[in-house]
């Protein structure tokens, strides 16, 4: 587990107890002059909130002027001990033995850690039966810890129903795996063979309370807005764009939770390696950034202004802007005007690793399809001539238009969302996008291919 000092809180000492407020005791047996961390979950991440010594007694104290962002937080003792603590009620105190923390953690004036720790605790005692029992092979054996599975598998559904509503209980019910219901026959009597995969579609977030925003303070929702879009990007834009909202109104309006969920679900677009994905992305800015600024600060809505302005021009099916370069005899080229059934822009880096490994395969491919009708359209990022002849002269790139912008005016990073390099654009004879994006130099003769000559 990764920790980091993100937020420091100074400790309060007891005479201020009376305008505290949040406040937070813990007394521990076996424990002395040891320093507690106070962290908070926050992704795949623990942020230490606050930090405190264990007095002679055992006692320990966490308080502060401000409230606490609910949600789950974790203490750190001595020995790389921790346990989790549900922050709910601002107010609240324990005692427990630093020896076997889980098992005799006792809480005063937390309803939520009383729940959750009943839960953990017979968890934990259900546990270690079974480990016990899983030694063994003899068949009682083996079917004693089936039994105790299965009675803890009730146990967890019985206290996430009795206890419904509480934090406690959507924490444990977001641990649970969905339960997938019997496939339904389709009209042959046939077990529906996509059923699976129409539940996974429809239900995965069932288990997730998306209207609370303390759940945005625990492990849980960062990791699953990845692991629903990774299986579904074989589906079209149209599809995940519905799909992305069915989930972002599933949190309230103007909530931290939407807020979370949209940042998150843009955020696995605009990084998806799948070619057009970015169409998804310039979606969500449009529609959750630019609709919904009462959600963002200013710099960011100007932002993302500016990326959407770039951006729609960019997308597969448009056509490319026309750029204005010079060539190694001095003379002006633009893009638009090269004739060719198929033309790669191709924007590299002289200094580029991936670009040097690169450039000698799309070589190749320029020299088997070049009488076809393919053109490379190559642009250097950088003015200075010596180092782009030499490149050109060492890859054999003689035969592409090599281009360079020796007034600085074009800017690659933006206009063409050259991020990385070499950035890649495969366009049709009228300079449309039918290809873009980190494409092995296979998937590119692929596309060619089926341009050349129409």
């Amino acid at each position: 587990m990764k920790y980091f000092y993100l937020l420091t809180i100074s400790f309060v000492c007891l005479s201020s107890q009376l305008f505290a407020q949040f406040r937070i005791e813990a007394k521990f047996k076996n424990l002395r002059d040891s320093v507690c961390y106070l962290t908070y979950y926050y992704e795949d991440v623990n942020y230490v909130q606050d930090s405190a010594k264990v007095n002679a007694n055992g006692v320990v104290v966490f308080q502060a002027k401000q409230n606490l962002e609910p949600g789950l937080y974790n203490l750190m003792i001595g020995g790389w001990k921790s346990i989790d603590i549900l922050v709910v009620e601002q107010q609240f105190s324990f005692e427990a033995d630093a020896k076997d923390l889980v098992n005799t953690i006792k809480f005063t004036g937390s309803r939520e850690n009383d729940l959750f720790y009943s839960y953990q605790q017979k968890i934990v005692r259900e546990g270690a039966k079974i480990a016990l029992l899983e030694t063994k092979t003899d068949s009682v054996s083996i079917n004693k810890k089936y039994a105790i599975q299965y009675e803890l598998e009730q146990y967890r559904k019985k206290f996430v129903t009795a206890f419904a509503g509480t934090f406690a209980s959507k924490l444990i019910k977001a641990t649970m795996p969905m339960d997938l219901p019997q496939a339904p026959k389709l009209s042959n009597g046939q077990e529906d063979p996509l059923w699976s995969n129409k539940f996974f579609v429809n239900h995965f977030f069932d288990n997730f309370d998306l209207t609370d925003d303390r759940m945005i303070r625990t492990p849980y929702i960062h990791q699953n807005v990845a692991s629903y879009f990774e299986p579904l990007t074989f589906l079209p834009i149209d599809s995940l764009i519905i799909l992305s909202n069915k989930i972002i109104e599933k949190a309230g309006r103007n909530t931290a939770m939407r807020k979370y969920l949209i940042t998150k679900t843009t955020g696995f677009f605009e990084t998806s390696k799948t070619m057009g994905h970015d169409a998804v992305f310039v979606y969500m800015m449009k529609k959750y950034y630019l609709q919904e600024p009462q959600l963002w600060d200013e710099n960011t809505i100007k932002l993302v202004k500016q990326r959407v302005f770039y951006l729609e021009k960019l997308l597969i099916g448009s056509k490319i802007p026309d750029v204005k370069l010079t060539d190694l005899a001095g003379k002006e080229q633009t893009l638009h005007a090269q004739k060719a059934d198929c033309t790669i822009l191709y924007i590299y880096a002289a200094d580029c690793g991936h670009c040097k490994n690169f450039t000698p395969q799309l070589v190749q491919l320029h020299r088997r399809y070049a009488d076809k009708g393919l053109q490379v359209f190559a642009p250097i990022f950088g003015n200075d001539l010596d180092t782009w002849g030499e490149f050109i002269k060492h890859y054999q790139t003689q035969d592409f238009v090599n281009v360079i912008d020796q007034t600085g005016n074009v800017n690659f990073f933006q206009e063409f969302d050259a991020q990385y390099t070499p950035t890649i654009y495969i366009l049709d004879k009228e300079k449309r996008i039918v290809g873009k994006g980190n494409l092995a130099i296979e998937d590119m003769e692929q596309i060619v291919v089926r341009y050349l000559g129409k």
